[in-house]
């Protein structure tokens, strides 16, 4: 036979666990997310996006001005 044991006589939960989960606008606010494709979204209504792209925006900035800085060469003489 099988080794599982299943409990089917679980008691109900009393109403206070239940009216924990009770929130609207949040169910609300997964569903629109949840249904909505990220391609039709404007990049300022989905804070993770904008920040990820800020982010990599910030970063290629930064990379750009240290490879910039390493490529001029540094004449501490003047020919004449």
């Amino acid at each position: 036979m099988s080794d599982k044991k299943f409990n089917i006589g679980k008691p109900d939960l009393p109403d206070e666990q239940i009216n924990k989960h009770k929130d609207f606008k949040k169910l609300m606010y997964n569903y629109q997310t949840g249904t909505s494709p990220l391609y039709k979204t404007p990049l300022y209504k989905n804070k993770k996006v904008f920040l990820i792209i800020l982010l990599i925006l910030l970063i290629i900035f930064v990379l750009g001005e240290v490879i910039e800085k390493d490529e001029k060469p540094v004449n501490t003489q003047q020919t004449k």
